[in-house]
């Protein structure tokens, strides 16, 4: 009998990338259907210079959606995109530090813009796990 043998590597970084994609894809489309409402919350972060607000709040969302694409469907650009989403999610933690130390409450504008838990620890300790997964890709991936 011929066993196939399951290649845990390749299976690891498939749902490490997965994951990751799904997180992604799921954060852009509310922030797609409702930029105004993302806009808004880009504003309350105060970190973004007035004049970008609705660009960062329009092309954010479709930088997610590529980063989550190539992550599910192109293994040639993974690598690529995990960078892309750790430099991503860490000017989303720089953000979410800056209201603690602040010590504001804003709506996060993780996943759209309303409705969502507030910007604060929650936000802060899931972003690092997210890049500590994505790292966990990197460290996946192969030569």
């Amino acid at each position: 009998m011929n066993a196939r043998r399951i290649d845990i590597p390749w299976l690891l970084e498939w749902i490490l990338c997965l994951a990751l994609a799904g997180v992604f894809f799921a954060a852009a489309i509310p922030k797609i259907g409702n930029p105004s409402a993302f806009a808004l919350s880009v504003h309350q972060y105060g970190i973004v210079p007035q004049l970008f607000v609705n660009a960062v709040a329009i092309y954010l969302p479709w930088l997610e959606i590529s980063c989550a694409a190539a992550l599910a469907f192109i293994p040639s650009a993974r690598r690529g995109a995990l960078w892309t989403a750790i430099a991503m999610l860490a000017v989303f933690a720089i953000a979410l530090g800056t209201t603690l130390v602040r010590g504001e409450v804003v709506s996060c504008g993780c996943f759209g813009g309303g409705g969502e838990p507030s910007s604060g620890w929650p936000g802060l300790l899931r972003n690092a796990g997210l890049i500590v997964l994505a790292a966990a890709g990197l460290k996946t991936l192969r030569r």
